[in-house]
């Protein structure tokens, strides 16, 4: 059975519920032999449904997902996903697929190719240790990294070498909210009730979050009928 390290990121803002929620989702789906870890600035709010790591380190936003090349995180295989993405249905085969190309590092184009950069780093599976020149440079130079515009897959994208874009092979593996799947009128977006059986993960990137989207049936019971030990945003 394929070994894989699932690891969240949970600073800041977001809830750790929402790792919590995201966690339990993906090992109910799943058939892999699953190690969950969350890197996050309050690791004494999490309990047995993952391990926590400490941040090496501690910056705001999304330049805190540079943590995860870390050298020192657990060895292995690992799959990381954005805490806002709603998992749809089982994608073991998908998963499967990437580790045995053993790329470098495998994601999914960014969906509106932001600042002219495809690399997203939404969903990622890459083997520990293969990034560790990203980690290193982030140490040592995060006080100037951290005002760079875009974020950091606009930071990392240019440094990173044979990217496997997995949609190119599995499509309809991630799709956003907004740009993919929303109905587009002018300047409004419609959300539809029902979505693309084929579609494995649904990206709610930016606004509205998943605890908006309780009228979305697919939503509703991916996300909001996850059972947490704390209901409470």
């Amino acid at each position: 059975m394929t070994k894989i390290n699932f690891l969240t990121v949970c600073t800041d803002k977001y809830p750790i519920i929402y790792a919590e929620k995201i966690t339990k989702q993906f090992i109910r789906s799943s058939k892999l032999n699953i190690t969950p870890y969350c890197l996050t600035d309050r690791p004494q709010l999490i309990s047995d449904w993952a391990t926590p790591l400490n941040l090496a380190v501690k910056t705001q936003g999304w330049w805190n997902k540079l943590n995860l090349y870390n050298p020192d995180n657990p060895d292995g295989w690992n799959l990381y996903m954005d805490l806002d993405i709603v998992i749809q249905d089982t994608f073991d085969n998908e998963i499967e697929w990437i580790i045995q190309q053993e790329p470098s590092i495998a994601c999914v184009s960014d969906a509106i190719n932001w600042m002219g950069e495809k690399f997203s780093s939404s969903f990622m599976i890459f083997k520990t240790n293969s990034q560790k020149h990203i980690f290193e440079r982030f140490k040592n130079e995060h006080n100037d990294i951290c005002n760079l515009p875009g974020g950091d897959q606009v930071w990392t994208g240019p440094q990173l070498k044979n990217i496997l874009y997995i949609d190119e092979k599995f499509p309809n593996l991630k799709k956003n909210l907004k740009f993919d799947i929303a109905i587009k009128n002018g300047d409004k977006l419609s959300l539809p009730s029902t979505i693309d059986s084929t579609i494995k993960l649904v990206d709610c990137g930016g606004k509205p979050k998943p605890h908006d989207l309780h009228m979305l049936p697919y939503i509703k019971r991916n996300w909001h009928d996850i059972i947490c030990e704390n209901q409470n945003l």
